[in-house]
């Protein structure tokens, strides 16, 4: 059984390209790194990518989508900006032949995978495997800038089945995330959280689950799963979550004996505030 399956690394691998290739071009190039590395074309078919994407999704009731227009980007746009950048990303990367290699791999599964056909099993890991090492590079190059990176894990992805995210939050400090939403919710709504994270020591990882009423779920139970780097749990608004602002918490350990926020023994958090109101009569 692969470690990722087929749309968890797949997902992973492209998110640890974007976040690299953002944090290397925008250091760069400064804040309007984008309009450097595109072409006005590709720069105006992105954001046309964006403002569909906002429509589509506000009907959904969706309230924001990522700023970033790296976020809409096709992979080959991607690899392509590899290419055309090596020399600011090879510290990350490593070898070019070696990488390119990889990627051009990467990109024949995921064709495969994008057009519903099923990968044999020696597919599912060899796509598995290629995600994990370009993800333990960027992870290497990123937490070599935040000296707590190299021991600490560090979020991914944390979204609410209404699109609220970690990719267009506010982090206060390192991996201490803020997702104020614009969501209304009443008791019997129910939400699911998609959760990834990757620890750069190669620890297991816990997450916690706190709703509005404080209780901490902390293990597995009907709600969903609370360990692994991609994790789903589901929240059932009940009574007891009614506020007009209600705090939703998500919380993230690994196994090691030291963390990130030591006193309160917890490496990241996504702190997510909705609406709760009574239900209608």
């Amino acid at each position: 059984m692969p470690l990722m399956t087929p749309s968890v690394a797949l997902a992973s691998c492209e998110r640890s390209l974007r976040d690299l290739l953002t944090i290397v071009l925008r250091g760069k190039f400064g804040a309007d790194w984008i309009s450097h590395v595109f072409k006005e074309t590709d720069v105006a078919d992105l954001r046309n990518k964006q403002t569909i994407e906002q429509k589509r999704r506000t009907k959904r009731g969706v309230v924001a989508v990522s700023g970033n227009l790296i976020e809409y980007a096709e992979f080959t746009q991607l690899t392509r900006l590899i290419n055309t950048h090596w020399e600011a990303l090879n510290g990350a990367l490593g070898a070019k032949k070696e990488i390119t290699v990889l990627l051009d791999r990467f990109e024949a599964l995921r064709n495969t995978v994008a057009h519903s056909r099923e990968l044999l099993p020696f597919e599912e890991e060899l796509l598995s495997a290629i995600a994990g090492e370009i993800r333990n590079r960027v992870t290497i190059h990123i937490s070599g800038q935040d000296a707590a990176g190299q021991y600490f894990p560090r979020i991914e992805l944390v979204r609410d089945s209404f699109g609220n995210s970690t990719e267009t939050a506010v982090q206060n400090q390192p991996q201490l995330f803020s997702v104020a939403t614009e969501t209304t919710l009443r008791p019997g709504d129910v939400v699911t959280f998609t959760c990834r994270a990757v620890d750069p020591q190669d620890r297991g990882l816990n997450w916690a689950f706190q709703t509005p009423d404080g209780v901490r779920h902390t293990s597995d139970d009907p709600y969903g799963a609370t360990y692994g780097e991609a994790v789903e749990w589901t929240w059932e608004v009940t009574r007891l979550h009614i506020s007009g602002l209600a705090p939703f918490a998500v919380i993230l350990t690994s196994d090691g004996d030291y963390h990130r926020y030591g006193a309160a023994s917890y490496d990241a958090l996504v702190a997510f505030t909705y609406e709760v109101l009574p239900p209608l009569s």
